[in-house]
């Protein structure tokens, strides 16, 4: 038998399923999650189906032939073949529609493997060969189908009573729905890639907030990199920043992903040919925040916890009673090692205690740092979006760009670039936005014993990035 697919609505039919047990249950399942009024007879009915919810009258008796008349369609489910075909046969006298369970010569229709939609359903049906494959076949089905052809449907419909009702065009309407639907599956899922720790993810999110506004849709790529598996050296004795950065470009770069999220100051100054920097978000709070326990006297603190030596240096400065010993982690394993008393205090940015919402506990003490004296690093507190140059969604992903932050990240850059800054030095950038648009450029460099300081304004970031950066070279040739 080859059996013809047709949908049919039975919302509101009268079905009959005569049988109450396990084969019974499946079919008044289906034909309630469409919403038909079902009536079950048998001499006992199992506890599955009484548990279901929707329109159901449940007689515990024997079938009798009267049973039959009037009903939209029937199922012959019980355990006798024989009943099952004699009901079969009772329906079909009266034109009714009906299926007796594992015999398809007495089945009008049967139940295919159903994949259910928000806005449309897919059924596959192997002609009652085999029941299990189909449920099999649908399931692929299921992981194959890309979530725009749920949306595409859904516009179509909305659109569909107004495009009949103004054109009168047949090949003009066909155009418009083709349009239509071309639009939104052509949309492609951007694949971004991320870190797993939670400020990653954190500053991930809020990309990915970003994008969902701009209408554009996107997936998270976790990767774990070689700085998240060596814990506990500090970064500049076995490879720099670049540790939490290469494996992202490198996936780029391969197709594996579209984009990497980064925290700026992560990167290495100079990125891979064929890669930029796309887009930057709002910035946070650039600013430092010494950590130490609510109740702790300021003048008890002398062992702080920091790998970097720009905050080693920074915080030396500050006063000589200070020692720093290195500390590695996420933020909220730095403040474990806090609170178990392994540091009087850490040094952590505001930014990640912010995204984290770790910046109100109870238990600790925050004391905000200046920024003119503890400049931070370059990029500090601003996200940026690594894509390829030249790829098809580069001019999408800029429309999430803040110009002035990037102008910012951009000049704080520049100059890294300029005094050919690595990891081993104690160097820092910032390019703050003043309330008139102008740029106020700082910067600090550690030359031997000094920190040298300098300052440059202008309306051009990256004009006075590059006057800063002539001071600190000259400095270090004098």
């Amino acid at each position: 038998m080859a059996f013809f697919p047709f949908m049919m609505e039975v919302q509101g039919k009268d079905i009959l399923i005569v049988g109450g047990g396990r084969s019974a249950f499946h079919k008044v399942r289906s034909f309630l999650n469409y919403g038909a009024t079902i009536t079950v007879i048998a001499e006992t009915i199992s506890p599955d189906i009484r548990r279901l919810s929707g329109e159901m009258i449940l007689l515990e008796r024997s079938f009798e032939e009267d049973d039959v008349k009037g009903r939209a369609a029937v199922v012959a489910a019980t355990e006798d073949r024989g009943l099952n075909r004699r009901i079969a046969c009772l329906a079909r006298q009266q034109s009714i529609l009906v299926n007796a369970v594992d015999d398809k010569e007495y089945c009008d229709f049967i139940f295919p493997a159903i994949l259910r939609k928000e806005n449309y359903t897919v059924a596959v049906c192997t002609d009652g060969k085999s029941p299990l494959l189909a449920g099999r076949i649908r399931n692929s089905i299921d992981e194959s189908l890309p979530d725009e052809f749920d949306e595409a449907v859904s516009a179509l419909g909305e659109m569909r009573e107004e495009v009949l009702a103004g054109m009168d065009s047949p090949h003009e309407r066909s155009r418009i729905f083709r349009d239509e639907a071309e639009r939104i599956l052509s949309r492609r899922v951007i694949r971004i890639g991320t870190r797993g720790s939670a400020l990653a993810m954190a500053q991930t999110e809020r990309v990915i907030r970003r994008l969902q506004e701009a209408g554009i849709r996107s997936e998270l790529v976790v990767i774990r990199t070689q700085g998240d598996r060596q814990t506990e050296k500090p970064l500049w004795a076995f490879g720099g920043k670049a540790v939490f950065v290469s494996e992202f470009e490198e996936a780029i770069l391969s197709g594996k992903i579209d984009l990497a999220i980064h925290s700026a100051k992560d990167l290495p100054a100079v990125l891979p040919d064929g890669l930029e920097l796309l887009a930057c978000p709002e910035r946070e709070d650039p600013r430092e925040v010494l950590v130490s326990l609510a109740g702790r006297r300021p003048e008890d603190i002398r062992l702080i916890g920091t790998s970097s030596r720009r905050r080693q240096a920074l915080i030396l400065e500050r006063s000589d009673r200070y020692q720093t010993r290195p500390l590695r982690g996420n933020v909220p394993s730095r403040l474990t090692k806090l609170r178990r008393g392994e540091f009087d205090a850490v040094i952590l940015a505001a930014a990640g205690l912010k995204r984290l919402e770790l910046d109100q506990e109870a238990d600790l003490r925050y004391e905000y740092l200046d920024p003119v004296r503890y400049l931070p690093a370059a990029g500090q507190g601003t996200i940026a979006v690594e894509g390829a140059s030249h790829s098809e969604i580069s001019a999408l992903i800029r429309s999430i760009d803040v110009s002035e932050v990037s102008a910012a990240l951009r000049a704080e850059r520049r100059f890294m670039r300029e005094i050919r800054a690595d990891c081993h030095e104690a160097v820092s950038a910032w390019a703050e936005i003043l309330p008139n648009g102008s740029i106020c450029f700082r910067a600090m460099k550690q030359i031997g014993e000094q920190i040298v300081r300098v300052e440059a304004s202008g309306a051009d970031a990256e004009e006075a990035a590059v006057r800063a950066a002539a001071e600190i070279l000259g400095a270090e040739r004098s």
